[in-house]
């Protein structure tokens, strides 16, 4: 009679179709730090436009110079 991998440590106990508490929870988790750095990159283009659009907050680097 052969061996199965079920014999050795009971690794196929689980089903291929099944999901298990872990994996829904990690994949909430990863749905959760996609949504994350999505707004964070979305308020950082925002900001990045706001500053765009504000000439004073642009760096005047015609007015820099090497002092040294």
């Amino acid at each position: 009679m052969p061996a199965g991998h079920a014999e050795h440590g009971g690794m196929d106990s689980m089903q291929p179709g099944a999901s298990s508490a872990t994996e829904t929870s990690s994949r909430a988790a990863l749905a959760f730090w996609r949504a994350l750095a999505l707004a964070l990159a979305a308020a950082i283009a925002v900001l990045a436009f706001a500053a765009y659009t504000q000439p004073e907050l642009l760096l005047n680097y015609s007015g820099l110079r090497f002092c040294g």
